[in-house]
């Protein structure tokens, strides 16, 4: 499965694929609900989206978008200090969210209240599931009408901030 500084493995969405070895993420416990999985890649997609490939299942990947895609409005404590992924207050991070994809786009929705943290400098992370009722589980991804990305407004409406709204409105 490795070869020095990559490493090999079959996906059966993309075949046979090679990163680098620095490029997996150990998930502790894995995604919820898939616990014998801990070992994945990013895979690049269509921006913003990307695939959280399974390197332990060959079918498992999960369609995902970066935390950051959705503004300021989601904020929420960062659990600096975890022992399983080693997080310290300089650590660089990445927050990851699960996107699940309906056939009709815009019933295509995103989980807002169990990302997945990232400590970038060890390539260790852990789903959380946040205590917050402004963070949905499925928050809708696309706006019905316009078909365009609603993912900043929406969830800046979720907490009440009148100031996104007023800015969305003057464009």
């Amino acid at each position: 499965m490795s070869d020095g500084d990559t490493i090999k493995f079959n996906t059966t969405r993309f075949g046979e694929l090679e990163v680098p070895t620095a490029s997996v993420i150990t998930i502790f416990n894995g995604v919820i609900g898939f616990p014998q999985s801990e070992k994945y890649t990013l895979l690049e997609y269509s921006p913003p989206f990307s695939w959280l490939q399974s390197l332990d299942s060959d079918e498992l990947a999960f369609v995902v978008v970066s935390g950051a895609e959705f503004g300021d409005g989601y904020r929420f404590p960062i659990p600096y200090g975890d022992r399983d992924i080693e997080l310290k207050d300089d650590d660089e991070i990445a927050i990851v969210n699960l996107v699940s994809v309906r056939p009709d786009p815009t019933q295509t929705t995103v989980n807002l209240k169990a990302p997945i943290i990232v400590n970038l400098c060890n390539m260790k992370s852990k789903q959380i599931v946040l205590d917050d009722p402004k963070f949905p589980i499925r928050m809708p991804l696309w706006s019905g009408e316009e078909g365009e990305a609603a993912k900043g407004d929406k969830v800046a409406a979720a907490e009440g901030d009148k100031g996104a709204e007023d800015k969305k409105a003057k464009e």
